[in-house]
């Protein structure tokens, strides 16, 4: 519930950088600017998610799992909501497109540390042979959070005439971020605190300086991690949901295939995504998850000619085929990267790595390909750099055997003294608490 929330805040202000920012918030600039200008506010939050991966793992390793994950939830339910009450800027001025970054700067360092705090929370309180279903369910927050996001503009702009949408009704979807501030709250009081936490909290094995730790003893783990999650970002937010569909439009697919298409992605990952963390329980996480990687590496190296000599009705079952693909990859990173790092700096090393990647990933990808394509004139560029980042991930994946980091699955995954699926080299032993489980 928490991460599908904060990523329907985060596409909630996507689709409003471009339908009503640029008239409610930068009426000064011409329609074009004002729409870089809204969508450029995006990129600078995805740039605050990494600091705010550093802040909430330095409070979930220090202070606590629940705290972080609240604190992270309340941040971004907070920061959404506000946005569905700042005054425009025929009302403040300048002030108001200040306050605009402002809280869209909030909304990131809340979504920074709420996908780690989240994801760690249901791995170490998973039974060891169900941690990659249980933590795939984190994963299902981004598709279910863009469809959330997509239908309550859609649903409010097609109620109201398109004049009460422009001047107050974009407000609605907004305002009911403060349904996260209500989950924040009902988390902090029927979540208990993780086993694991617990049992650093009473051996007193807690870091002092969990990412200073993670930094200094645990850099491997945490460029591996950045590798492998920067291939899933770039998939979801450079290529896939934005690029490929829009060229799918360019080939000829008309508008109404084109929502479809846009509907059914979504939901469709959201009943792949479990299905393939059950798996990687039972073959390994790293396994589905480099089947995956290859899978989406070929989709990639195909998808120029695809383009170039395909119909539209076979772009659109390639496009449903590669759906598969990425849900392979995507569903078994939360397991995967949780058990990557030791108890006291779990949530660190997950959220800062996840973070970093995104910022490599679809931040990047988003960036670079636009100017290349601008500069080499092909939109073969950009597949080209999507498969260059995979290859990265799947080198960062095979890494983990050559370590004796497998797999996390049930014969590989036997009981650690870190808390994770399997021995980290750097991690302390610490004796359990009593009546605790390790």
């Amino acid at each position: 519930m928490g991460t599908t929330l904060v990523w329907y805040d985060f596409f909630l202000y996507v689709n409003a950088s471009v339908l009503v920012f640029k008239h409610q918030f930068f009426p000064y600039l011409s329609p074009f600017a004002a729409t870089l200008t809204g969508i450029g506010l995006y990129g600078a939050a995805l740039v605050a998610r990494p600091v705010g991966g550093a802040l909430f793992g330095h409070l979930g390793d220090r202070h606590g799992r629940r705290p972080a994950l609240v604190g992270a939830l309340l941040l971004t339910g907070a920061s959404t909501g506000l946005v569905g009450l700042l005054p425009g800027y025929g009302q403040i001025g300048f002030a108001s497109p200040l306050l605009l970054v402002t809280l869209r700067l909030l909304q990131g360092l809340g979504l920074g540390g709420a996908w780690g705090a989240a994801t760690v929370v249901a791995h170490e309180c998973a039974e060891p042979g169900r941690r990659g279903l249980v933590s795939s369910w984190a994963q299902i927050g981004a598709p279910a959070g863009n469809l959330l996001a997509f239908g309550a503009m859609t649903a409010v702009s097609g109620a109201l005439t398109p004049a009460q949408f422009m001047t107050w009704g974009w407000r609605l979807p907004f305002l009911l971020s403060a349904v996260l501030v209500v989950v924040g709250l009902w988390a902090r009081a029927r979540i208990e605190e993780t086993p694991a936490f617990r049992t650093l909290a009473l051996t007193g094995a807690r870091s002092r300086r969990p990412v200073v730790e993670l930094i200094a003893r645990h850099r491997r783990q945490l460029l591996v991690t950045t590798a492998i999650t920067a291939g899933a970002d770039v998939v979801l937010f450079g290529f896939s949901f934005n690029y490929v569909l829009t060229l799918l439009r360019v080939a000829g697919l008309s508008l109404n295939a084109l929502i479809a298409l846009s509907l059914l992605a979504p939901l469709a990952l959201i009943a792949l995504i479990p299905f393939f963390g059950a798996l990687s329980d039972r073959y390994g996480r790293r396994r589905v998850c480099l089947a995956g990687t290859i899978t989406m590496a070929l989709w990639a190296a195909a998808f120029a000619p695809l383009l170039r000599f395909g119909s539209p009705p076979v772009l659109v079952l390639a496009y449903l085929l590669s759906l598969v693909g990425f849900a392979a990859m995507y569903a078994p990173q939360a397991a995967l990267v949780s058990e990557l790092f030791p108890s006291r700096v779990r949530l660190s090393g997950t959220a800062v790595g996840y973070q970093l990647g995104g910022l490599l990933g679809g931040t990047l990808a988003t960036y670079l390909t636009a100017e290349a394509t601008d500069w080499f004139k092909s939109p073969a560029v950009t597949p080209l750099y999507v498969l260059a980042v995979l290859v990265v991930s799947g080198t960062a994946l095979l890494t983990l055997a050559r370590h004796g980091e497998d797999d996390g699955s049930p014969a590989a995954a036997g009981p650690s003294p870190s808390g994770s699926g399997f021995p980290t080299p750097s991690s302390r032993p610490t004796a359990p608490a009593p009546g605790l489980p390790g």
